[in-house]
């Protein structure tokens, strides 16, 4: 061998070795040349490192591998490359800084391609630093395949917890990640209590509403509201769990569905609950309301709640154990009062005569209204001669009527002290007792045998507040029950309006009460409809109807003077009346037409949410009423329901039911409710669109995959396969908050403050 040639290997020998030392070099945070490729994801360069020889085991400062830096963002074939090679089975289970596998990564960034690779080559399940498994991870990250992936491999992962006690629907929970929590509970999961003794439903809370956590209560005995309130699709999730159907065919007739209402029953599961702590005796008196969970979903507006099969079923088992039999039953004898009431004044009336003043009364001075009432109150008479027949159904209908009233003022003492001040702000409340104390008036001249003027102004009050009561009654059944309520909005939308605007009506009164009552030096114009200020103020009401009587009121007193009616002061007439009729009859009236419409659509909008409102309202007053042991004879905890076996158990009394007042829970009725509320609406459209956005995304990763092979099949080389699939640095996730000692040390803290509270 000759000296140059010697040379010559010296330096090829010193070349490899540099050479070998630059592969495998580390930069200050101590990732080599493979960690970057394999992190950005270029196939070709990580290919020719691994043929130089360059180090796959290699760790940076923290402990973390090539492989790590693939799982992390997602860089598929640099993860086949990885394990292809001669060390790829050493370090498929190696382990960072803080315990995490590639299989862990790759779970927690959701890579669900890099988590079934892993799977298949062998991956082992071990556990972080803080005893996490992949699907803690996976579920506190909120990926649902990765979710489903793990748990179709290994199951018994579902409630596995880590050193703090949390399994993965409490860090599901954490992280507020609903749809994680949805798949969990379909899985089957345990609602457990960790090292700090919270369930999932406590971190709900602690995270969505922190004034909650301020309440001096046993862990939030009332946790219920708050889901429906703030998290309703964590509550719609926990809706679904206590739906179970039968391991059977579904067209079988042993086929069953199971419905659990201890979700809609937070404060009886509080009471009587052994796996709940200590009853608090600070609850607040709100939370003792009936229905207290669907009241809050209707305070809230939570349709899909209230829609739910769970709660549709709720209030059909309130409906069938007592609502019906009560409501019918109040229905009925509210009735047979109605008759009693309709036909005394009938026979008050057709029994009654020379009712009027006498001839002395008819000669008063027409100049002086008030002797005309003088005279009135002292000549009065009236002649009452009924036959026997009129006299026993007068005095049956008088006992009758009384008897009522005593029942009736019976139970309404007992609501007032049950409902209190809540008693007071109903207006319905007042429209009874307006009934009772007019129809009182009514009857007692007929057991006193004295008959006066006043026993007809209240036979006339209470025949309206009588039938008017009955339209609020039939509020309560669903088919009419709309429409009534479409009449209530209306009203109360008028008066509204007219509270506002009786300042015009009292502007134009007192205007047209000036210009056309008896004014002038000869006390000219005699308009007796603007003769006295409140008969001004009524007739200015009946033109803002449309009564104008402009011939008769303005033109004919202004040509023909002759006559008693004069018009003093025209020019200031027909100008306040121009005004009026600009004002008043077209723009007024216009506005409270629109307004009308507007509510009638606002009603129309939203009539499932007034639909189901109307039967929690419904049971909530009559629960109000009842006592509580009757309500727990009649209550029940679940109840199965056998779709195939359709019983018509009240016959013709049940097809009544269904077709005038649509019993709102049966099955025809139930396929009705649709979401006709704009936000409903968009809200279903967007599931929709998300759903097909995941189609899409899946067929085009599989277009992605096929046409990835037929280039490589071709033999095509082309740019894009020296870069890997993934995401880039600079879109990678942060890391959970519950990670964050800050934030596990406040909540340690919060839980040991409520523990000594």
């Amino acid at each position: 061998m000759t000296p140059c040639s010697t040379k010559q290997s010296t330096l090829q020998n010193r070349c490899d070795k540099s050479l070998a030392q630059l592969l495998n070099e580390k930069d200050s945070a101590g990732c080599s040349p493979l960690h970057y490729a394999s992190r950005e994801g270029h196939i070709r360069s990580l290919e020719n490192l691994i043929r130089l020889g360059a180090c796959i085991n290699l760790k940076n400062n923290n402990n973390e591998s090539p492989l790590h830096f693939a799982a992390r963002y997602g860089r598929y074939h640099t993860a086949c490359q990885l394990l292809d090679s001669d060390k790829g089975t050493f370090i498929i289970n190696e382990s960072d800084g803080e315990g995490l596998t590639p299989l862990h990564i790759a779970s927690r960034e959701g890579h669900t391609r890099v988590v079934h690779l892993l799977l298949n080559r062998g991956a082992l399940l071990h556990r972080d630093h803080n005893g996490r498994n992949p699907l803690h991870l996976a579920a506190m990250s909120g990926y649902t395949q990765t979710i489903e992936l793990l748990h179709s491999v290994h199951s018994h992962l579902l409630d596995q917890s880590d050193k703090d006690g949390n399994t993965p629907l409490h860090l599901a929970t954490m992280e507020n990640k609903p749809n994680s929590i949805a798949l969990l509970l379909s899985m089957g999961c345990r609602l457990s209590y960790n090292n700090l003794d919270m369930s999932a439903i406590d971190y709900a809370i602690y995270y969505n509403a922190k004034e909650v956590m301020a309440l001096r209560s046993d862990r939030h005995p009332c946790v219920t509201l708050a889901l429906i309130a703030y998290m309703p699709r964590v509550f719609e999730a926990v809706q679904d769990k206590c739906i179970t159907k039968a391991n059977c065919k579904k067209d079988s007739k042993s086929f069953y569905i199971k419905y659990s209402f201890d979700a809609l029953c937070p404060q009886l599961k509080m009471e009587d609950g052994n796996n709940v702590r200590r009853k608090s005796e600070n609850v607040p008196k709100s939370q003792n309301i009936p229905l207290p969970a669907l009241n809050a979903m209707v305070a809230h507006g939570r349709v899909e709640l209230l829609a739910h099969p769970l709660s549709q079923k709720y209030l059909q088992m309130k409906w069938h154990s007592y609502g019906k039999y009560f409501h019918l039953a109040n229905l009925l004898f509210y009735c047979i009062f109605l008759i009693f009431v309709t036909v005394y004044t009938y026979l008050l009336m057709g029994n009654s005569e020379n009712y009027g003043p006498t001839k002395k009364a008819a000669k008063c001075n027409l100049s002086d209204p008030m002797s005309f009432d003088r005279e009135n109150k002292t000549e009065k008479n009236i002649v009452f001669n009924p036959d026997f027949e009129s006299k026993v159904a007068m005095y049956t209908s008088t006992v009758a009527i009384l008897a009522y009233n005593a029942i009736c003022l019976i139970r309404e003492a007992y609501n007032v002290k049950q409902q209190k001040w809540h008693y007071l702000v109903d207006p319905s409340n007042l429209v009874s007792w307006l009934l009772y104390i007019s129809s009182t008036l009514m009857v007692i001249p007929t057991i006193c045998k004295y008959f006066d003027e006043i026993q007809f102004s209240a036979a006339s009050i209470t025949v309206f507040l009588s039938w008017f009561e009955l339209l609020l009654l039939l509020q309560r059944f669903d088919q009419v029950g709309i429409y009534v309520v479409m009449f209530l909005e209306i009203l109360q939308t008028l008066i509204k309006v007219l509270m506002v605007f009786s300042i015009l009506i009292i502007a134009f009164g007192m205007a047209f009460y000036i210009l056309l009552s008896k004014v002038g030096p000869d006390e000219t114009g005699h308009h007796l409809s603007f003769n006295s200020i409140p008969m001004s103020l009524m007739r200015t009401f009946a033109m803002m109807l449309g009564e104008l009587d402009f011939v008769g009121t303005y033109v004919q007193p202004y040509y023909k003077s002759e006559t008693d009616i004069l018009l003093p002061f025209p020019m200031p007439t027909f100008f306040i009346l121009g005004i009026f009729m600009v004002l008043m009859p077209i723009l007024l009236m216009n506005l409270l037409i629109g307004l009308a419409v507007g509510d009638i659509e606002s009603v129309r909008r939203n009539a499932q949410l007034k639909r189901l409102a109307m039967q929690v309202v419904l049971h909530t007053e009559l629960e109000r009423k009842l006592p509580a042991i009757l309500l727990e004879k009649v209550d029940k905890d679940e109840l199965i329901e056998y779709p195939n076996n359709k019983k018509c158990k009240l016959g013709f009394l049940d097809l009544i039911l269904r077709k005038w007042f649509c019993n709102p829970f049966t099955d025809d009725a139930g396929l009705d409710l649709v979401l006709e509320s704009s936000e409903d609406y968009i809200t279903a459209e967007l599931e929709k669109q998300k759903r097909k956005l995941r189609d899409i995304s899946m067929v085009l990763e599989q277009q992605h995959t096929l046409v990835r092979l037929i280039v490589q099949k071709m033999e095509i080389k082309t740019e894009a396969d020296d870069v890997d699939e993934g995401v880039s640095p600079g879109d990678t996730r942060v890391v959970p908050r519950w990670s964050s000692p800050r934030i596990r040390k406040k909540l340690r803290t919060a839980s040991s403050f409520n523990k000594g509270g």
